[in-house]
């Protein structure tokens, strides 16, 4: 059997070796950082907290010893700061640090530790000399006793006792200070030299490390990675149906009975090419001979050849019989096209008349300027025809002009309107009506009659809202009243409102309800406003948002002190702006008057 280098074999035989490697690296970093983990303790756990008790013991000697001379030498109170300073030292500071000291030598050397044995039998002797110099002079008063005074400068005098004593204490702290500090050189040494064996095995063994996985990846690039890209290739030209021009080299291995295998599909899909273009050229007696007995693909061509080749004979029965039946369709549908042209044409005339008939019941700006010179009327439909229409008239020596806006737009709203329009004409040209609430009132009883004549079927719930007043130019008062629609007043550049009643025209039966009337002594200059909601609910803008009432009223402010020509050019230039290339949602009105 032949012996074959597998991918499997090969992939292992490097990361084997790669794998060992990394082990030895492993282990000698472990045991390395093992002994610098304990040289630490030792140096962090032991001799550093033990130098730095023994310091501490020996500042707190030397303190010591410079308070008690201070007590035997200074006459002073025993509450001086210096005496309880002394007491603080000897009673609490001095056995805290020596109970340290004494958990710290556990782990001490023998010599150590005989050390400061000697230390603590000095220290009760020099402890011993405290108590009685502190014994002697307990007062003030003791310092006058001549027998005391001559004691207490034999212990405290220059070189005397106590200073002997202290001296040996410190001598001995200094020699076992020396002794620790000693050893914890010598334990930080031996760390810094355990962090030069743990470079030495990172460095040299990673560099080791870096040169076998430079050849292991070598070794997969040449043996795996190569021929694989090769066969990817060749894969990536088929998926976009081309057939590659060059031969996959085949290897001792599995990318090489994929290779063959590659091969052998490449020259099964050129002969499978051929037979399909021969059968999509008509040749239904082309011959195909497919890779094996179980290529499903190959049989299922032969198939297909023999049933198009049936197909086509049905096909071309079918379409001689469809090539009819579509010529007679065709012929229908041009009728019907026609008819619906001529359709459209119509109904479009027919709104373009209706639209000159609502254009006859709104007053001509002639009219307008004699009976408000001051005045202007910015009007604008969405479709052909308006649900929004403007009305005046003149009533004795009064003006009554309205902004109607008709529930919707286009068709229904336009009839809607000539039912505002007729109740306007009834109420004020008719009965004589002037004051804005009675009109309003009469005006929804006529129109509510007129939109539900039949309440036992159905309840229509359309309406209208409106803005009217009534205007005496002589003595410039204006009367007026609301129905969903408000009155915008701009007085030396402030803009006040006045509300409406929230009520629609027609859409209820009053059955005692009313319109409130507001009374309005109108200034030189002042600019009156109505309108419909057209204006503020377009949307558009930067975000495709509402232009909203807040800008109505900002935009009505600034162009206040316009002429009335030019604030109409100003609306309209606005609006144009605002709307972009959105659709206009709806119709728009604006009646403007100037006092």
């Amino acid at each position: 059997m032949t012996f074959r280098v597998t991918i499997g074999r090969k992939i292992g035989m490097g990361f084997g070796l790669f794998i060992f490697f990394a082990l030895v690296v492993v282990v000698l970093t472990n045991r390395t950082l093992e002994r610098s983990r304990v040289i630490n303790e030792q140096i962090n756990q032991v001799y550093s907290p033990s130098v730095d008790a023994l310091v501490r013991l020996r500042n707190l000697t030397v303190n010591g010893h410079m308070l008690i001379k201070h007590w035997a030498l200074l006459e002073s109170r025993a509450d001086a700061p210096e005496k309880t300073a002394l007491i603080e030292i000897t009673e609490k500071e001095l056995p805290g640090i020596l109970d340290r000291v004494d958990t710290l030598m556990a782990h001490w050397d023998r010599e150590e530790v005989a050390i400061m044995s000697r230390i603590t039998v000095e220290l009760r002797v020099l402890f011993d000399l405290h108590e009685r110099i502190k014994t002697l002079l307990p007062s003030l008063e003791s310092y006058s006793d001549p027998f005391i005074h001559m004691e207490r400068n034999d212990l405290a005098e220059e070189g005397g006792p106590l200073d002997q004593q202290t001296g040996r204490v410190l001598a001995e702290l200094d020699h076992l200070l020396s002794m620790q500090e000693e050893k914890r050189k010598q334990l930080g040494g031996g760390m810094i030299r355990s962090f030069d064996s743990l470079k030495f095995f990172v460095l040299y063994m990673g560099i080791g490390l870096v040169i076998i996985g430079a050849i292991v990846a070598l070794l997969i690039i040449r043996g795996i990675v190569r021929p694989v890209q090769r066969l990817r290739n060749v894969l990536l030209h088929l998926g976009r149906g081309v057939f590659p021009n060059t031969k996959v080299r085949t290897t001792n291995d599995e990318i090489g009975d994929m290779s063959k295998a590659l091969t052998s599909l490449v020259d099964g899909l050129r002969r499978t090419t051929d037979f399909s273009h021969a059968v999509a050229a008509g040749d239904f007696e082309a011959e195909y001979q497919p890779l094996s007995e179980e290529d499903m693909l190959g049989k299922a061509l032969l198939t297909m050849r023999d049933e198009l080749g049936q197909r086509e004979r049905v096909l071309e029965m079918k379409v001689m019989e469809r090539t009819e039946e579509v010529v007679r369709q065709k012929e229908e549908v041009e009728r019907q096209s026609r008819k619906v042209v001529e359709l459209y044409k119509n109904v479009t005339d027919s709104i373009r008349y209706a639209k000159r008939l609502q254009e006859s019941i709104l007053p001509p700006d002639k009219r307008i300027r004699e009976m408000l010179p001051d005045s202007f009327v910015y009007y604008r439909p969405k479709d052909i025809v308006s649900g929004d229409f403007y009305w005046f008239e003149k009533v004795r020596d009064k003006v009554v002009f309205a902004a109607v806006d008709c529930t919707g737009h286009g068709v229904p709203g336009a009839f809607m309107s000539l039912i505002g329009h007729n109740g306007l004409n009834q109420a004020v040209k008719e009965r004589g009506r002037t004051v804005p609430s009675e009109v309003l009132k009469d005006l929804n009883t006529i129109a509510y009659e007129a939109l539900h004549k039949d309440r036992e079927q159905f309840l229509v719930r359309d309406g209208m809202d409106m803005a009217l007043c009534s205007y005496d130019p002589a003595s410039r008062v204006l009367h007026y009243a609301g129905a969903n629609c408000p009155l915008y007043l701009v007085r030396q550049q402030e803009l006040i409102q006045y509300p409406p009643d929230k009520n629609a025209i027609g859409s209820f039966d009053l059955n005692g309800q009313g319109f409130t009337d507001h009374r309005i002594d109108l200034e030189p200059g002042d600019m009156v406003y109505l309108f419909s909601d057209g204006y503020a609910d377009q949307f558009g803008g930067p975000k495709g948002k509402k232009f909203l009432y807040r800008r109505f009223r900002s935009l009505l402010l600034e162009i206040s002190r316009e002429p009335l020509e030019r604030q109409r050019s100003l609306l309209q230039e606005e609006f144009n702006k605002w709307r972009g290339g959105h659709e206009q949602v709806d119709d728009i009105l604006v009646i403007g008057m100037r006092a």
